[in-house]
């Protein structure tokens, strides 16, 4: 090798490894000093981007798991508002209960009122609570204006359950008995209805075989008469006609369950079929007029409202003869049950209702005809031998008995009006929707068909528990005020225990009010269960992406600690071995000398 001064080769090629082992240790050096393999792109590219991307799920997992406690604190404080008002509702069960009792004076029941109502202002402030300044019970869930929105609500919150409830007590007969052939039916609005159906304000449709009760129920509401209701009533108010759509419903109701229970109803007297259905809700006010013209030969007639006003006053006819022992109408419909709606059945079942006073139809259809006949007034025949008292000016609102199977006139309850004898509360805004696309009421599976659901955007609280937008949970309440639980009207009033009767209907009321508190607790707690899940479940996913995140990013301390030592020994023996380079230029002066 040739001695040179100008270009020390050796030195250079001992320089640039040493350059080499300098840079390698320096990037061992930060791999060990943050405990990360990758701390720039420049050290993998494609892995350095995959870690980011994890790390960016880790810190939205994370944030969503507080989001999803934070729901649960809203929830819990709801839960707290809703369980005051059930206490506060059970105490004013217990107050009815009391106030029912004959030991009370009315004076005494003035006395329970001004204690709740002082309760309905309580559930109030219960219900304005807030959660970070957002109220909780906004009743977003059960808004909505279509009027098909507001009958879907009305049947399966109150009509459906207190009209079959008015079946039962009547004539002893349920969807939940063991002769029932079909507990399902369908509803359907008709808009355009045939010319049978043209004055019709609902009807029931049913068929079967013969011999044996119907198999298909299906209920129609004429929207010809109800697309005009009014959604602030109870009662279902309509502008295009006088009747209240509860008690159409009552009135169909009777004869879905008579259909569902009786074989070969079809065969039944008109007069007794429809008659049945009057009389479970009375008729003493829808019609008056009708009464009022009752001829012996109208029971023999079908056309128009003879055979409604004829077959109610001949029920009631029967009640009387039967000795207003309050099981005429059972003993009727349980007889019709057992033996069916043939001829025979149908003579069976007077022969019960009127406690043997009759042995056939025809012969009571002849007395009845022959005791109208001996009253010069028809209104005094009814009034002495039906117990139908026809009022002069007797309105829907009157104060008077609308003579209902359940009613005094009946001799089984207490005296109620129009807007009293199919028991609601005192506000639509007490209404909900089906849960789904069927429900249970009384042994009844209703099945709502196609009607139009409320639109729920930007409505109730969606708690973002997810990574992407649309990963959130809805939370909907219904709203819990008195009013909303049926207990306070739009002006003012509230349910009243002034007196017997009022203190037996506010006990249904209540329930019912307890019933939809109870719902709201359910949903509440079944959100708070759903958000633990979820929590849990936001904790194990930012586990295991931070654990892959791990296995790309951080180093393996004992293999770069190894490495480290490799390049420390390495940058020593470079830098020892430059300065031995370094000497082979001054063996030149050597020479020199």
């Amino acid at each position: 090798m040739a001695m040179v001064i100008k270009n020390n080769m050796a030195a250079q090629l001992t320089l640039g490894e040493l350059n080499k082992n300098n840079n390698k240790l320096s990037k061992t050096l930060k791999k060990v000093s943050s405990g990360m393999k990758i701390n720039s792109a420049a050290d993998d590219a494609s892995g350095y981007a995959i870690s980011e991307r994890m790390r960016v799920q880790v810190r939205g997992l994370d944030q969503d798991n507080v989001n999803a406690q934070n729901a649960t604190s809203l929830l819990k404080t709801a839960d707290g508002a809703v369980s005051s008002s059930i206490d506060i509702l059970k105490t004013m069960k217990e107050k009815a209960i009391n106030a029912a009792n004959d030991t009370n004076t009315d004076s005494d029941r003035a006395t329970i009122q001004k204690e709740l109502d002082q309760s309905y202002d309580q559930l109030d402030d219960n219900a304005n609570l807030t959660f970070n300044s957002k109220r909780l019970f906004d009743g977003s869930v059960d808004s909505g204006h279509d009027v098909k929105q507001v009958i879907v609500k009305g049947l399966n919150s109150e009509w459906i359950e207190s009209s079959l409830e008015m079946t039962k007590e009547a004539y002893g007969i349920s969807f939940n008995d063991d002769s029932t052939n079909v507990n399902e039916m369908d509803l359907e609005f008709v808009e355009n209805p045939g010319a049978d159906q043209q004055n019709a304000l609902a009807w029931v449709s049913f068929s079967g075989n013969a011999g044996e009760p119907a198999n298909k129920l299906t209920l129609s509401v004429n929207m010809k008469f109800y697309d005009s209701i009014d959604e602030n009533d109870p009662n279902g108010k309509s502008k295009k006609t006088v009747a209240y759509l509860d008690r159409t419903i009552a009135h169909e109701l009777t004869h879905a369950v008579m259909a569902a229970n009786i074989k070969d109803m079809g065969k039944m007297p008109l007069f007794l079929v429809e008659g049945a259905a009057e009389y479970t809700h009375g008729i003493d006010d829808q019609r008056l007029t009708a009464l009022k013209g009752l001829q012996p030969s109208t029971i023999d007639s079908n056309n128009g409202e003879d055979p409604y006003a004829a077959g109610y006053a001949f029920l009631h006819y029967l009640n009387a003869k039967g000795g207003h022992d309050g099981m005429a109408m059972k003993r009727m419909m349980s007889t019709l049950v057992e033996q069916g709606g043939s001829a025979a059945g149908v003579d069976a079942a007077i022969a019960a209702a009127s406690a043997g006073a009759f042995s056939t139809k025809d012969e009571a259809v002849a007395a009845f005809k022959k005791d109208m006949q001996s009253y010069g007034n028809v209104e005094d025949f009814l009034k002495e031998k039906c117990d139908i008292e026809l009022v002069p000016g007797y309105t829907m609102k009157g104060a008077y008995d609308t003579g209902a199977a359940t009613g005094s006139k009946s001799w089984t309850g207490e005296m109620a009006n129009g807007e009293q004898v199919v028991l609601e509360g005192k506000s639509t805004r007490f209404w909900w929707y089906p849960a789904s696309d069927e429900s249970v009421i009384e042994g009844l599976t209703m099945k709502w068909g196609d009607f139009p659901r409320p639109d729920m955007t930007d409505k109730g609280f969606r708690f973002q528990v997810g990574t992407k937008a649309n990963q959130n949970i809805l939370a909907a309440f219904s709203d819990i005020h008195a009013e909303a639980l049926g207990l306070r009207g739009s002006d003012g009033s509230t349910v009243s225990v002034r007196t017997r009767a009022d203190a037996k209907r506010a006990m249904t009321i209540f329930d019912r009010s307890i019933r939809k508190c109870l719902d709201q607790a359910t949903t509440i707690g079944a959100l708070s269960s759903r958000l633990d899940y979820t929590s849990r479940n936001l904790v194990t996913a930012s586990e295991n992406v931070q654990s892959a995140e791990s296995t790309i990013r951080d180093a393996n301390m004992a293999k770069e600690m190894t490495e480290y030592t490799k390049y420390n020994v390495l940058q020593q023996a470079s830098q020892s071995m430059l300065a031995q380079a370094n000497q082979t230029s001054s063996g030149v002066l050597s020479l020199l000398q």
